[in-house]
């Protein structure tokens, strides 16, 4: 997909709806809010991962599931108030606590891609993300 100017389109199911777009960060692996993101600067904080220090900082961000914790709803809460949340995110599958999280923060999201975006998206494509309808555009670099 590098250097591609054409638009795919995917669908999804809608877990939070609402639009946004913004530049992809793609982590082949699952994700907490509570641990995972640090509501005051929307880096990942946690030493030795992949994503150590990244902003997902109005990013599209691409994971495979929720790893659930009963305080992830208000840390994502704490996120979306501070504008440290994601834009968006797309992941395989959502849980049940992944779900209440971006519900009450209201970050769209979608799960349950019809294609493999783990193929089709990379870390700093151009994503829009219409969770209300369920379609993701991969835009390109």
């Amino acid at each position: 997909m590098e250097g591609r100017d054409t638009k795919m389109e995917i669908r999804a199911h809608t877990v939070s709806a609402g639009k946004a777009e913004g530049e992809a960060v793609v982590y082949n692996g699952p994700f907490s809010f509570l641990g995972d993101l640090d509501p005051a600067t929307g880096k990942v904080p946690a030493p030795r991962h992949e994503l150590e220090g990244k902003s997902l900082v109005n990013k599209v961000f691409v994971f495979t599931t929720g790893k659930g914790s009963s305080g992830g709803d208000f840390a994502a809460w704490a996120a979306k108030e501070n504008g440290n949340a994601p834009a968006a995110m797309i992941c395989l599958e959502s849980e049940p606590v992944l779900s209440g999280a971006v519900i009450a923060a209201e970050i769209p999201t979608v799960d349950r891609p019809e294609k493999n975006v783990f193929d089709l998206i990379k870390t700093g494509d151009y994503v829009r993300v219409d969770a209300t309808a369920g379609i993701i555009e991969v835009v390109g670099k």
